[in-house]
């Protein structure tokens, strides 16, 4: 799949902007560790046209303004590696675009997903914006579109937010989904969907509302949805400061990571996390699946752990088959991971993958694909320099990153049979 180189708000943001200092230099900080190898990386992002003329006509009209384009969510499947372009400025001719994997360029041009008739402003029938996106194991991409555009700027939410299906062999929409007004709530916001097959035809999706702190399950055999409320969706006032960058600002993100467990003994969880939080969660999904369970069992989301000031706030995860967490440390620039099966989430039993302030910096969204020899994918992309300063248009701002899980875990706790040493006894408990 590879070729032969070397090599969120939150997501969307709360808008609140605390303070800005200056930002360090790339090349006075060096990556700590290699591991992750690059596949593409981009400064400004260019979209393949029909035609020149047609390029040049997007830009005058203020339809393509190449700097308010800034790739957030990633996903791969066979031989495409697929990108979303969140709606932050005007100028984003495109939220959901994809790139083939085997393309010799650096920096490849962005195809727009499905076509371009899906990305026409103001048509609700197309694509508004999309945050982050899920590849199923029956082949399908799930789609959560937001409705909003303009996000840094007005704020317009143009469409109801609706789930899309798309299958990826025919490219075609096989299922359309619009959220239940009642399940949306003002100032709602939703960023994030994974999808838990049960069978082909049995799936259900969740949702996350980060701005309102809910889950949507959507139950796609049936073709109806439920509004889940836990205090535990819910941010931590103290881990909503970020320091990064010579930058500071504040997200009171909820509810935002998620990644399913392998299925064993019929049983499967749903691991979160709120982006404002150093802690980590899981729930059955058969209480999910049920309406009556999932709406009136608060007690069954379980609290892990934390991840405690030395791995801190973290934003996409994914888990492989073998039950290993991978997921991001965005104010470490660096991918961590966590064994299921070696013991509890602890600081002890959690190890990282790679670390680099330039290829990672700002790592954003993460995902572990469905190859029989799986890799973990991640895309970084300076998402607080694009927010609260500049990005350098010379500079490579996004970048795609990969590895294969066996090799990620190597020499960390992650790697199985890794025996978790014993705890340090401390006079107190760091929340």
């Amino acid at each position: 799949m590879l070729r032969g180189k070397a090599y969120y708000l939150p997501w969307l943001v709360s808008m609140t902007w605390l303070a800005a200092g200056q930002q360090g230099h790339e090349s006075q900080q060096v990556a700590q560790k290699r591991g992750l190898t690059e596949v593409f990386r981009w400064g400004n992002i260019d979209f393949a046209y029909p035609s020149s003329a047609a390029r040049d006509a997007a830009i005058k009209s203020g339809l393509f303004v190449p700097e308010s384009n800034l790739p957030l969510g990633l996903e791969v499947y066979e031989n495409r590696l697929f990108v979303t372009l969140p709606r932050w400025r005007k100028g984003t001719p495109a939220t959901l675009a994809w790139v083939p994997l085997d393309s010799p360029l650096d920096s490849p041009p962005l195809n727009p997903y499905p076509s371009w008739d899906w990305h026409v402003p103001g048509d609700c029938r197309g694509i508004t914006t999309v945050f982050r996106l899920n590849v199923d194991d029956c082949g399908r991409l799930w789609v959560i579109d937001t409705g909003s555009e303009d996000i840094l700027g007005s704020l317009t939410t143009t469409c109801p937010p609706k789930i899309l299906v798309f299958d990826l062999k025919t490219d075609r929409l096989i299922a359309r989904y619009e959220l239940p007004k009642k399940q949306v709530k003002e100032g709602s916001l939703f960023t994030n969907i994974i999808a838990d097959v049960v069978t082909c035809k049995k799936t259900y999706a969740y949702v996350n509302d980060v701005f309102r702190f809910g889950l949507i399950v959507y139950d796609l055999e049936n073709n109806k949805s439920w509004r889940v409320e836990n205090p535990y969706f819910f941010p931590e006032p103290l881990k909503s400061v970020y320091n990064h960058d010579g930058l500071k600002w504040r997200w009171n993100d909820g509810v935002f990571g998620f990644a399913l467990s392998p299925v064993e003994g019929n049983r499967r969880f749903l691991y979160y996390h709120a982006m404002s939080s150093w802690r980590e969660f899981r729930i059955d999904t058969s209480v999910l699946h049920n309406e009556t369970r999932a709406t009136t069992s608060p007690d069954a989301v379980e609290l892990l752990g934390s991840r405690k000031r030395t791995r801190g706030n973290s934003s996409g995860q994914s888990m492989d088959r073998n039950g290993v967490l991978f997921y991001n440390l965005i104010l470490q620039d660096a991918v961590g991971c966590w064994n299921s099966y070696n013991g509890e989430y602890s600081p002890e039993a959690q190890g990282i993958v790679d670390v680099s302030n330039v290829t990672l910096n700002f790592p954003n969204d993460l995902k572990v694909d469905h190859e029989p020899d799986q890799s973990v994918w991640v895309l970084s992309n300076k998402l607080h320099k694009f927010l609260y300063s500049k990005l350098d248009p010379n500079d490579f701002n996004t970048r795609i990153l990969t590895m294969k899980t066996a090799d990620a875990v190597k020499g960390t706790p992650c790697e199985p049979g890794y025996v978790i040493p014993a705890k340090k006894t401390r006079q107190c408990n760091e929340l």
